[in-house]
């Protein structure tokens, strides 16, 4: 229940590569004409710039990429304003192009893995290379959960810790991690 605090569920797919599930849906158009009206103070629309500002404001992640092809394609209109119509085409493409990325999240958990080992456990490459170490702080799991994603609540990161405890190889204060990794895709 607390793996939902991060960024994005993650399922494995029937032929057995892992991948994000699908994008999130967007925010009713009510929700999002709401927060275009906080940023279109004067009925005029928003000022192209603010495009990023108010996707995000909504939850929507928009590459830098597409944010400048969309002012790119605001200015070619000879305009300094977008109107609402004009952001929610401009919202459903960031969702359909957020759709069809792949992540490999064994890549990715093992990337959060050394950084969590050199950051915090302040090993060398070397070190990490020629005897990779099998475990992690839940500590540092803890921090690092804490800092990224849906922000958690301490209880809610004491509940995982217990579930780590509870489910996964423990030992001096430390979780095997490959077992919070499966424990994360339950």
């Amino acid at each position: 229940a607390i793996w939902h605090k991060l960024r994005r569920p993650v399922v494995l797919t029937p032929q057995a590569s892992w991948q994000a599930a699908p994008a999130m849906a967007l925010p009713d158009e009510a929700e999002m004409e709401e927060v275009f009206k906080l940023f279109d103070q004067e009925g005029s629309g928003i000022k192209v710039k603010e495009i990023g500002t108010v996707m995000r404001s909504l939850g929507i992640a928009a590459s830098e990429t597409l944010l400048r092809e969309f002012q790119t394609e605001a200015a070619a209109s000879h305009t300094t304003h977008v109107t609402f119509s004009e952001f929610v085409s401009y919202a459903k493409r960031c969702q359909a192009s957020d759709a069809g990325k792949r992540v490999d999240i064994g890549k990715e958990m093992q990337g959060m893995k050394l950084g969590i080992l050199r950051f915090f456990d302040k090993l060398s490459p070397n070190q990490i290379r020629d005897s990779p170490p099998e475990d992690v702080k839940i500590s540092d799991l803890k921090h690092l959960l804490a800092a990224i994603g849906e922000k958690m609540t301490e209880e809610e990161l004491d509940e995982m810790a217990k579930n780590i405890r509870a489910n996964c190889r423990t030992s001096d204060g430390r979780v095997n991690f490959e077992d919070f990794i499966k424990l994360m895709m339950v």
